[in-house]
């Protein structure tokens, strides 16, 4: 054959109908026989028929395909988001497409991967970052179901699934103040950097006044010179413990202090928070294990829920129709480590 094979090639070879290879191709071999789906498949392979997924409209199906944008997956809170959600949709029986904004892109970078995602026509989307305010994200809600997932949120008109931050800050607050530190420092960034660092943040130093403990607010950015400055201030004010908003802020933490001969937990405790990244067992990091399967699992069956009125009525747009939105939140797990010690001798008065 001087040609790339058709489908109609491959109808006559399997001798069956056009209609009957494009629902192989096209819907998964919905209401097709086995032995005409053996039949079917056989005839493309001795052709050398590849299905252009383009041509049609698979890749494009509104009413199937989910997307995804998220924050850059070398975070290890957005990397296993990243991988959860893909493997939450899967179950749900959809293909799932992302889009991933850099770690420190600005907002307008993630809104721009949000409207590529619209324009790919899918069903519904799930906002997985913590930079743009949801005043930013709602500008693009269409007839599109948008979703955040992870980062707290309240907006009126977009639904979320989120981890539980504001308790997570309250609970490791609890846990510093149970092995009886009382004069902490708390490394902090400004909103813009992170929603999520700014609210499990803001909660733990609610909770550490309403404890009693004295907190002292050290500047995280940068971070190589933040976490300096955190040790520094520890040894000046006689401190015993520094809270990290992230795992990979304490890690940097644990090498700069390992650096200046600073022992941890001996001279200084320290914690973070995700509770994800590999090794971190081996490390003995104190840190709050962030949900991030149950949310995702979550996420899709909300948004099942939210297209079931779509399916049922293609020219139907629920994201459009008045609804209030649900916010739901998931708790994570202290996880207990080593670098959470006992006050040292030295400041126990």
């Amino acid at each position: 054959m001087d040609r790339a094979p058709t489908m109609e090639d491959v109808a006559r070879a399997a001798g069956v109908s056009r209609s009957t290879v494009s629902r192989v191709f096209r819907n998964d071999g919905e209401r097709v026989s086995p032995d005409a789906l053996i039949a079917i498949h056989e005839a493309a392979r001795r052709l050398g028929y590849v299905h252009n997924l383009v041509a049609s409209g698979l890749a494009m199906r509104r009413e199937r395909q989910l997307g995804l944008l998220v924050r850059d997956a070398t975070n290890p809170a957005y990397g296993h988001l990243h991988a959860e959600m893909h493997r939450a949709v899967e179950a749900a029986g959809r293909p799932l497409i992302s889009v991933t904004a850099f770690r420190h892109a600005s907002g307008a970078a993630e809104v721009e991967g949000l409207r590529r995602l619209i324009g790919q026509r899918v069903a519904g989307v799930f906002v997985g970052t913590g930079v743009t305010a949801a005043e930013d994200l709602v500008e693009t809600v269409t007839s599109t179901p948008l979703m955040i997932v992870g980062r707290p949120n309240t907006h009126p008109r977009i639904e979320s699934v989120s981890y539980d931050e504001r308790a997570h800050g309250r609970m490791m607050a609890q846990e510093i103040a149970a092995r009886g530190h009382r004069r902490i420092a708390v490394l902090t960034a400004p909103l813009l950097y992170s929603r999520v660092f700014d609210l499990r943040i803001r909660s733990l130093l609610e909770r550490c006044r309403e404890l009693g403990l004295s907190t002292m607010p050290v500047d995280l950015l940068p971070v190589e010179q933040g976490v300096v400055r955190a040790l520094d201030l520890a040894s000046e004010q006689d401190l015993s413990c520094i809270v990290c908003p992230v795992d990979y802020v304490a890690l940097d933490l644990l090498r700069a202090a390992a650096a200046r001969g600073v022992r941890v937990p001996e001279d200084v405790s320290t914690v973070g928070f995700d509770g994800l990244g590999d090794g971190l067992d081996l490390l003995g990091l104190a840190t709050l294990r962030l949900p991030v399967a149950e949310v995702a699992c979550t996420a899709v069956a909300r948004m099942e829920e939210l297209l079931r009125p779509e399916q049922a009525s293609p020219t139907s747009s629920p994201a459009l129709e008045p609804r209030t939105a649900r916010h739901l939140r998931r708790e994570g797990a202290f996880v207990p480590g080593r670098t959470l010690g006992a006050v040292p001798d030295r400041l126990r008065g």
